[in-house]
């Protein structure tokens, strides 16, 4: 099997596949002591459970050596937790090498051949799955990306914050972990942040759907004519609370 496109392809089907996957981060752990469909071999060298697996995969640089090993030991993770027909259909549809031998199958320029799936990756199951977080994909990923450019707090402000109510906070990726960032446009300062942007993340919903609330504020606004989030400071916020009320009361 190509494990990279079996890993894509589950974050592709997620709202099929995903709840057989959610049982992991609920606390209940397999392990990789199942082969392929088919195969006599097995990923008892992975010791740890489906989450451990995503982490270590994603902490991993392109061309790091074992990379490949231990995408075949993830997808294994996966086959397993998922209903036999499901696993044997995956690996059918992505066939090539057992993970371990496909570092070989590499492109010209060093890349392994073929990681994507319908424009998923295997990041964004990481994504789905480890961090709860539905921008992933040809459409929703590139928008996270974009918003995740914006100026964010740095750790030691962000930390201050962790409790602070009202505040879009953002998962992003860093190394094996995904980490919760604070976008800065929220603050008049550091220290405090714009009591208009509490107001309208609350009438946005933003703990709800913080990447919805964030694309909001940073996008240009037909209505005001720029992005919501360079009117503040202006004693415009009014008109922003009114602009935001509108959007949602008029769905």
């Amino acid at each position: 099997m190509n494990p990279y496109r079996v890993l894509a392809a589950v974050a592709a089907d997620w709202g099929r596949l995903g709840p057989y996957l959610r049982s992991v981060t609920e606390g209940t752990e397999v392990t990789a002591d199942a082969g392929e469909p088919g195969d006599a071999g097995d990923a008892t060298g992975a010791p740890n459970g489906l989450s451990s697996a995503l982490r270590s995969l994603r902490s991993m640089e392109r061309h790091a050596p074992g990379r490949t090993a231990a995408a075949g030991a993830t997808a294994r993770f996966v086959l397993a937790l998922l209903p036999p027909a499901e696993a044997e259909r995956l690996v059918a549809t992505h066939p090539g090498r057992l993970a371990g031998t496909l570092e070989n199958e590499t492109s010209a320029d060093g890349t392994p051949a073929e990681e994507t799936y319908a424009g998923f990756t295997a990041a964004d199951l990481a994504f789905l799955l480890l961090d709860d977080n539905p921008m992933v994909g040809p459409l929703l990923g590139p928008v996270r990306e974009r918003l995740l450019s914006y100026p964010m707090l740095d750790d030691w402000a962000a930390e201050a914050h962790a409790r602070t109510p009202g505040l879009i906070r953002l998962r992003g990726e860093s190394g094996a972990r995904g980490v919760d960032r604070i976008p800065s446009f929220q603050f008049g300062d550091a220290a405090t942040p714009w009591p208009v942007v509490v107001a309208v993340n609350g009438l946005l919903d933003a703990a709800r759907d913080p990447w919805g609330a964030a694309d909001w504020w940073l996008s240009a606004n037909g209505y005001l004519g720029v992005a919501p989030a360079e009117l503040l400071g202006s004693g415009q916020d009014g008109q922003l609370v009114g602009t935001a009320r509108y959007l949602v009361e008029g769905e």
